[in-house]
């Protein structure tokens, strides 16, 4: 997993070569159902090497505003998930 971030913020000054996770979720009120993703692994700064793969496929676009040059893996070590589904499904 590849995402962007900047480069004085607390990811860089804090996480980088260090045991991070990385989750996201989804949820449906209406069908009172939802899943969630955890994603574990040694936060890492992209080489050059893949910075420069990287620019030949699709180069991840940050959803926050302001710049976000710098660029982090999450090579997962532990990969988990759950669905929700309500009772009598």
């Amino acid at each position: 997993m590849v995402f962007r971030t900047v480069s004085d913020g607390e990811v860089y000054r804090h996480a980088l070569e260090t045991t991070c996770a990385f989750e996201i979720d989804e949820i449906d009120e209406f069908y009172q159902s939802g899943w969630s993703v955890l994603a574990v692994g040694g936060l890492q700064l992209l080489t050059e090497e893949e910075f420069a793969r990287l620019q030949f496929g699709k180069i991840p676009k940050p959803w926050a505003a302001g710049p976000r040059g710098m660029f982090v893996r999450l090579p997962c070590v532990q990969l988990t998930g759950r669905r929700v589904i309500p009772d009598g499904r």
